[in-house]
């Protein structure tokens, strides 16, 4: 899930604004042009968009974020192509959430479990108010590398310190399930996605179920095969 402006749909990175001087409202607009027609998946009329927000506004940290967010997408993934962009964004805006996240996230779509994981917390130590919905998204992504490095006990550690049935997202269970794929227990794995979308809303477990389909665990033809990092 990349980080999204509208806060459940927490899939196609970050192209929250960041913490920064603030844009002219024709830029403004310009970047809410942007951003739909990267929901739409019009990913080169988003980028030729993009281009006219730089020649008006080259030092504003959210072009570069929602530029390397576009090639994280799955339509595009080029990830030598999104990593200096964000690496730009957060030069720009030190202290803003979005580009951060979306590394994280690059991490985590490459498989690169120990740098994802680190990232994960990273974003945890260096944003301790993070909203609830963001911050349970957050450790659910560290707790499926914890899988993916076959910690099962650290694993079993984060959720039962951070998760329960009673919460208001869905980590808990998707949280078992991700247990459960890693230990190959596919019945069991089911069984958890199954009570979970007993109870919660497609829109409000949208990105959990896309951590797992990036994890490979559950199927998803849209996602490009894995490639040699």
């Amino acid at each position: 899930m990349l980080f999204s402006r509208i806060f459940p749909l927490l899939f196609v990175l970050v192209p929250v604004l960041c913490a920064q001087e603030k844009p002219s409202e024709e830029v403004r607009k310009k970047l809410e042009e942007t951003f739909r027609l990267q929901e739409e998946k019009r990913y080169a009329e988003a980028l030729a968009k993009l281009d006219e927000i730089e020649a008006e506004a080259p030092n504003l940290s959210d072009l570069y974020n929602m530029r390397g967010a576009i090639y994280l997408t799955p339509g595009l993934r080029d990830f030598d192509k999104a990593g200096p962009l964000l690496d730009k964004a957060e030069e720009l805006a030190p202290q803003a959430l979005a580009p951060k996240f979306n590394k994280a996230e690059m991490f985590f779509i490459k498989h690169d479990w120990e740098a994802a994981a680190a990232a994960m917390q990273k974003l945890l130590d260096d944003f301790p108010k993070l909203a609830l919905q963001l911050r349970h998204l957050t450790i659910y992504k560290r707790l499926i590398c914890e899988v993916k490095l076959e910690k099962y006990e650290v694993a079993e550690k984060t959720l039962k310190e951070h998760f329960t049935f009673m919460d208001d997202t869905p980590a808990y269970y998707y949280g078992h399930a991700a247990i459960a794929f890693g230990k190959k227990e596919a019945a069991a794995a089911k069984d958890w996605l199954a009570r979970a979308q007993g109870i919660f809303k497609p829109a409000e477990a949208s990105a959990y179920l896309d951590a797992l389909m990036e994890s490979r665990w559950v199927d998803n033809i849209g996602l490009p095969p894995l490639k040699e990092m």
